[in-house]
């Protein structure tokens, strides 16, 4: 009969065994199979991130370094009013778009996930102006809010509203933009809701409803913890899409009437292709990664990533 510590021997040798090498075929495959995007990740976000925050220490003569300049580049941006004002506007901006496409996009796939006539047309008509170009996507906008001639005044003119100069007001224009990005990314956060809704068994709606529960509870406690990932998901591509507005304040309003349509994205622009003062840009850039990654984080706070990837 073998001893305890003969027993624990064998096992010790035969753990050590199954653990594989360092050149192991798993690991080889799953290096080769992440080195392609790990390379393309460096050369297209890391390294333009970091050589941001190096050039945003310095003059710079395009997007050169010249003379190490400290914190100045951050003193400059931050003491300019309109900087506040590209953030104030961003951050409005994003904070309304992504609710309202979040809660109108779940709410149209649960619609239409229901037995309705011509669902499949009703489904392509939301998810076409996904995939219009945003230049293209812009120039339609801009004549729908002509403040004479477009359509959106023209409908308002029905219920009696009169006509509202979107583009040309401080108090309008944002509202107009919202509305803009919710026309192009409510289809997309629909199928994306719309595919969750297919996966969802049929027995746990059925669980609850002999448990007594009625639609509202069966919405409650039964589907929305189910869609949690694909809510995660839709939240995170919606946040990093609000924040980044910058062609609607670029073709539309050029950041006015005065500053009120300014946004980070399109101070950047200024900064460093309009001013070329690329360290400014730079800092502003910088301000914009930090808000994406600070947001994103609270979101995975938000949504418990055990509970959302098990």
């Amino acid at each position: 009969m073998s001893s305890p510590s003969q027993i624990a021997n064998v096992s010790s040798a035969g753990s050590t065994r199954k653990r594989p090498g360092l050149l192991s075929s798993e690991r080889v495959f799953i290096f080769t199979t992440l080195a392609p995007a790990v390379v393309l990740l460096s050369i297209y976000v890391f390294f333009p991130i970091l050589y941001s925050a190096y050039l945003s220490f310095f003059k710079t003569a395009l997007f050169t370094a010249k003379r190490f300049s400290g914190f100045d580049n951050y003193v400059q941006v931050f003491s300019k009013t309109l900087f506040w004002t590209a953030l104030g506007n961003t951050l409005v901006y994003t904070a309304v778009s992504v609710v309202l496409t979040l809660a109108l996009g779940l709410l149209a796939a649960v619609v239409l996930n229901g037995p309705i006539r011509g669902r499949n047309a009703y489904r392509t008509i939301l998810f076409i102006p996904y995939i219009i170009p945003y230049a293209a996507y812009a120039l339609l906008w801009y004549w729908l809010f002509d403040p004479r001639y477009g359509l959106i005044n023209y409908l308002l003119s029905f219920v009696g509203i009169d006509a509202i100069a979107w583009l040309k007001s401080k108090n309008w224009v944002i509202p107009a933009f919202i509305l803009m990005g919710l026309w192009k990314r409510l289809g997309f956060t629909m199928v994306l809701f719309l595919a969750g809704l297919q996966n969802i068994p049929a027995e746990l709606h059925d669980a609850a409803t002999v448990d007594g529960a009625n639609r509202w509870q069966r919405f409650r406690y039964v589907t929305l913890p189910v869609l949690a990932p694909i809510t995660l998901f839709s939240a995170v591509i919606a946040l990093i899409s609000a924040l980044q507005i910058f062609v609607e304040p670029l073709v539309m309003t050029h950041g006015g009437p005065g500053d009120s349509s300014q946004s980070l994205g399109y101070l950047i622009y200024q900064q460093g292709f309009v001013y070329t003062n690329v360290g400014q840009a730079s800092v502003t850039a910088l301000v914009l990664c930090a808000l994406t990654f600070g947001f994103t984080w609270l979101l995975l706070r938000r949504f418990d990533s055990k509970d959302v990837f098990g």
